[in-house]
């Protein structure tokens, strides 16, 4: 129900000045009630977490594998390759090369002696030898004075019997004669047959060429292990 005043009445003048002390209220609303969020079944946590572990493990498995197929493969190829050890007849052998048995050249201390009456073989044999990296002491006639028939000797002591080894890929002709002398130093005899060396280049191969070598309990036992001829190559020679 409304009144119409007039501007300026009394009774409007009243309304004008009371209406605003009453302000109209506005409705409030009313919001939803906070729901909690729907916990999560014992069980289904439980079974998570066997699943997790589950994939772990796999994985772990799976990388252990990997690695272990990986190392299988090296150990093979190491079995196929010429210096892998080997099981031979019941006896491991170990392919080794003569270069890793025999000493240094530049270990080897020579005397190189002429048993021939042509003038100057030992002088010029003995150069070939200096330039292979041999340790050249005396060059002269053969002190023994006997004429070698065949195409020469390489004469040592105990101790220089694997010098001689190695003397023996350069001068294969040489027959290898022991006497009593306490020293490591060789004699290169050249006999009347003695016409050359033996081919630098075909040396170094044969010393290159690896073999069977090496036994434990039961099998022949070699000359020369690697590891021994690493400590004559390291002391050096004696004359």
């Amino acid at each position: 129900m409304c009144w119409k005043t007039k501007p300026g009445s009394y009774f409007g003048n009243f309304l004008a000045k009371n209406v605003s002390l009453y302000p109209m209220s506005t409705p409030q609303r009313i919001g939803r009630p906070k729901t909690r969020p729907a916990q999560r079944p014992l069980w289904l946590t439980v079974v998570l977490i066997f699943v997790a572990m589950l994939v772990l493990f796999g994985v772990g498995f799976g990388i252990a594998t990997l690695f272990k197929g990986s190392g299988g493969a090296d150990v093979a190829d190491a079995a196929a390759s010429p210096s892998a050890s080997a099981l031979v007849g019941g006896c491991t052998t170990v392919m080794v090369t003569p270069a890793e048995v025999l000493p240094r050249a530049s270990r080897v201390t020579l005397n190189v002696y002429n048993s021939t009456k042509r003038v100057g073989i030992a002088g010029e044999t003995s150069k070939f030898l200096s330039v292979r990296g041999f340790k050249i002491a005396k060059v002269e006639n053969d002190p023994l004075g006997v004429g070698v028939e065949g195409g020469g000797e390489s004469r040592c002591g105990t101790k220089g019997e694997i010098n001689a080894q190695l003397m023996a890929y350069h001068f294969p002709d040489a027959t290898l004669i022991k006497d009593d002398r306490t020293g490591k130093r060789v004699d290169v005899v050249l006999g009347q047959q003695f016409s050359d060396l033996a081919n630098d280049a075909e040396v170094v191969a044969q010393l290159a060429q690896p073999s069977a070598s090496a036994s434990p309990e039961g099998c022949a036992i070699p000359e020369a292990t690697p590891s021994e001829a690493a400590s004559v190559s390291e002391s050096p020679s004696e004359s």
